[in-house]
């Protein structure tokens, strides 16, 4: 057997300076968000098309993926133009690093962040 080395928890952890995570929002990034998953009234009357309208809207609205150029445009797209129950779902991966809402929000909400804010909120 290979000696095989095992990364220690200190050195799969992001950077950290002055107390805060450092985030390179320039990095290419993918969003990660679960849609509306109720399912839709099928066109059918019988219990089989209601039951395949629902198998297909399942599948269908599962989960939606973005890629972004950047991280801070898939920060500003997930907190400007995602409704608040789609972004309490979502999941932000730049690097292979996942950030979760809380996260995004604070990232968003930083003096770092790079782009102009289209609400006045932060």
């Amino acid at each position: 057997m290979q000696n095989v080395i095992i990364p220690r928890e200190a050195e799969r952890a992001p950077p950290v300076r002055d107390g805060a995570v450092q985030f390179d929002y320039a990095e290419p990034s993918e969003l990660f968000t679960r849609r509306d998953s109720t399912p839709k009234r099928a066109a059918g009357r019988s219990q089989a098309d209601a039951d395949r309208a629902r198998s297909r809207a399942t599948y269908r609205n599962a989960l939606a993926y973005r890629r972004f150029a950047s991280g801070a445009e898939a920060i500003r797209f997930a907190i400007e133009d995602l409704l608040p129950a789609e972004l309490a779902a979502t999941v932000l991966v730049v690097s292979g690093d996942r950030h979760d809402p809380a996260a995004i929000r604070a990232l968003y909400a930083s003096a770092a962040y790079p782009l102009r804010r289209r609400g006045g909120e932060y």
